[in-house]
């Protein structure tokens, strides 16, 4: 049984100045996608921009994309679980301040992915996919 979230999208690229359509935080550039697509779909169309699904490293950078997203349904960000959490864009997995009680594989399914926006505040939940991979 394969479960299909389909939801927006960030993506971040690397240091630079930001284009027309991105928003700098510190180094990094986010642009807020508002077009439906699976994770892996996302992820794709990131990489065609020239970055990846958006990593999440502080708080501040957290309500940062909380800003640009205020109102917005649940939203793809980068975080990934084969085996051990990571993201797409290779840097380290060392946020950790997620919805209460996440990740938790709900009912005993597989959550391989994160969105954040669930319960309509800034909060991540791994959220399903698929059941193999993203």
């Amino acid at each position: 049984m394969v479960h299909l979230d389909w939801s927006i999208s960030y993506c971040s690229t690397g240091p630079h100045r930001c284009n027309r359509g991105w928003h700098q935080f510190w180094s990094r550039c986010f642009r807020f996608e508002e077009t439906l697509r699976s994770w892996t779909e996302a992820e794709r169309h990131c990489q065609s921009l020239g970055g990846h699904l958006a990593s999440v490293h502080s708080w501040k950078e957290s309500k940062f994309l909380e800003t640009l997203t205020v109102g917005s349904p649940l939203t793809w960000i980068g975080g990934n679980d084969r085996g051990r959490w990571t993201w797409t864009d290779g840097s380290g997995f060392n946020y950790h301040e997620w919805a209460q009680g996440e990740p938790n594989n709900y009912n005993g399914v597989r959550e391989p992915c994160i969105q954040m926006n669930f319960g309509g505040t800034m909060f991540y939940r791994y959220l399903v996919f698929s059941i193999t991979f993203c």
